[in-house]
């Protein structure tokens, strides 16, 4: 869309000089008529004026007109060429001139929205230094994974990477919409298009330029208003019908009158010309897109990704919400409270066992039990002798690790547990050798977001394939009443599409890798915490690059005022429209001012729509 080489504003500048040229016409026209001269000449210019106007309008409704017969430049086209023909040549010109700056006017309105998100691509540095026997400054695009880059004190870091040497405040407002700058240093990440604040810093390249963050959400933004929603296929299919019926009323205004009450033709032409233009269904066709792509953009600039304007428009009629527990209401950071060993093993013996397993895993746990063995001085290389089951456990050289239920599926006899916590089973030689206990901390927002859509009329369900009691802990501590835990993928995707047969629709919050099948299954899937997760982002509906719950409560009231504001330009629209139609038929309304009222409402529905942009 954006690297075609003739933008929408391109050829709206053409539609200026145009204006220009033709207007200036029309006032040399009229001030010769003033200063007395020949109205033959005055006339001939008047004329000259009409083609230059109206030329472009019926090429380029021509040109459309396999695709849209009823477009409305064939419209417009037609009113000024019959408004002519009757004698009102000089409203012909006017209709034609109005009508070429509001297309003008709109154009600017819905170009300078789409630019935003090329703006935010235009904020990544075209070129890098590279650090090597020398320093060289190269263009991003050859920027490798391993290089390392040097990126100075006000600089946008170009690709995602990993911070190597140095110290400094990064700001990610434009990629997360969180304001507070980060400290980070050596071996943290640091995302494309965050801004250094402080110090030089050199940073490791993980990713190319094409596959950086900022890359990736410029695409999916720009795809995702390429998606139509269900208003906007409604919109499509009304304008088919829409269009021919005002032609017909048109065509019975200006003749029924004359024919069955003997009234004059001119006056009942001119009435159904006025009656033409109003019903112009402009306003109608681009209100909805326009309102789409502003609530688009302000979910980006605020670090949710929408991939596409039928997902914000689904979120708003959802009435239910499912949460995954571990990373998402929680903070995924668990940390090992207790070791068990049974069968006169160590506890050092049962963790090491699990470090082995889980040690090139990025599971959350995995993390954790890496961590508590880091912290204990252990070492070991990793192995490739590893079977990974999703979201159940591992076997690693006949050591089985995993969920309780994992274990049980696997002729494990277990004792009775009461232990609070997510528990990790280690078994070997079909015995249960040791537990390892985590816990985990609620996210600080949790409470509060859950209340918030409470508040907003949802059932709300927690889903997990932890341990009961740990489960039940959380769901306790927000007051979730529905509550499952001990869930293999498949049995939530089983418990998500029973919610969606009772609800209808329904949303489900989750990490985006392990919970990728229950996302797909439900009408909405959002992922949290993607900025360095490209599986999240595959897998989700909507992603949250920032790693903060309030984005939902704010994602859902976005949605709602989206589909109020579509629903008020539609019905603001057609109403109008009746009204102006009315008086024009009544003959209380001239030509000229029918344009202003057609183009008019047009822009007054583009400027509601673009209140959105700044949506708290």
């Amino acid at each position: 869309m954006y690297n075609s080489k003739v933008s929408l504003m391109k050829e709206s500048l053409k539609g200026l000089w145009i204006f220009s040229f033709s207007s200036t016409l029309f006032g040399i026209g009229f001030l010769l008529s003033y200063l007395g001269f020949d109205p033959l000449l005055s006339k001939l210019i008047h004329t000259f004026s009409l083609l230059i106007v109206l030329a472009p309008i019926l090429i380029e409704a021509l040109k459309n007109f396999m695709d849209n017969p009823f477009s409305t430049d064939l419209l417009m086209g037609i009113a000024g060429i019959s408004a002519s023909v009757i004698g009102f040549l000089e409203e012909a010109i006017a209709i034609l001139l109005l009508y070429n700056l509001a297309e003008y006017l709109e154009a600017y309105i819905v170009d300078k929205a789409k630019s935003v998100t090329k703006k935010v691509a235009q904020l990544i540095p075209q070129r890098a230094l590279r650090k090597g026997s020398s320093i060289q400054e190269i263009r991003v695009e050859d920027i490798k994974v391993d290089d390392i880059i040097i990126v100075k004190p006000g600089w946008r870091i170009p690709v995602d990477g990993m911070i190597v040497s140095g110290r400094t405040l990064i700001d990610n407002s434009i990629i997360t919409g969180e304001s507070l700058p980060l400290e980070k240093g050596e071996g943290d990440k640091v995302l494309s298009g965050s801004l250094n604040l402080l110090t030089s810093i050199e940073v490791k390249v993980l990713k190319p330029f094409k596959d950086s963050t900022v890359n990736r959400i410029v695409n999916l933004v720009i795809e995702a208003k390429e998606r139509k929603t269900k208003m906007e296929r409604f919109i499509d299919r009304f304008s088919r019908y829409y269009t021919p019926s005002m032609l017909l009323l048109a065509l019975l205004i200006a003749l029924i009158p004359p024919l069955l009450f003997g009234k004059d033709f001119s006056i009942w032409i001119y009435r159904a010309l006025i009656a033409l233009i109003i019903a112009c269904p402009s306003a109608l066709i681009i209100s909805v897109p326009v309102t789409l792509l502003m609530g688009l953009t302000r979910a980006m600039w605020s670090g949710i990704l929408i991939k596409g304007g039928r997902f914000l428009e689904a979120i708003g009629y959802i009435k239910a919400i499912i949460f995954d527990k571990t990373g998402t209401l929680t903070q995924g950071k668990l940390k090992v409270k207790r070791i068990i060993a049974f069968n006169l093993l160590s506890q050092e013996e049962i963790l090491r066992m699990a470090y082995e397993a889980e040690i090139n895993s990025t599971h959350p746990i995995a993390k954790a039990i890496v961590e508590e063995a880091n912290k204990r001085g252990m070492n070991t290389s990793s192995s490739s002798n590893i079977v990974s089951l999703a979201g159940k456990g591992i076997i690693h050289e006949g050591i089985l690790i995993g969920s309780l239920s994992f274990l049980k599926e696997r002729g494990i006899q277990l004792p009775e547990i009461n232990e609070e916590g997510t528990l990790v089973g280690v078994a070997k030689d079909g015995k249960l050798k040791g537990l390892i206990v985590l816990k985990d901390e609620l996210r600080p927002e949790a409470k509060e977001v859950i209340s918030k859509l409470r508040s907003k009329k949802l059932r709300i369900s927690l889903l997990s394939g932890d341990a009961k009691n740990s489960v039940k802990e959380v769901a306790d501590l927000l007051k979730i009443e529905d509550f499952y835990s001990e869930l293999l993928p498949e049995d939530k995707v089983k418990i998500a599409s029973s919610l969606r047969e009772k609800y209808g629709n329904i949303a489900m919050v989750g990490d985006g890798v392990n919970d990728a099948p229950v996302l797909a299954s439900s009408n909405i899937g959002i992922a949290i915490n993607t900025a360095e997760n490209d599986i999240a982002i595959e897998a989700s509906d909507i992603a949250l690059v920032s790693n903060n719950l309030r984005s939902i409560p704010y994602l859902l009231d976005l949605s709602r005022k989206v589909l109020s504001k579509m629903k008020i330009n539609v019905i603001l629209a057609l109403s109008l429209k009746a009204i102006m139609i009315l008086l024009g038929v009544m003959g209380l309304l001239p030509l000229w001012v029918s344009v202003l009222g057609d183009d008019g409402l047009t822009l007054l529905l583009l400027l509601n729509s673009s209140f959105l942009l700044r949506f708290k």
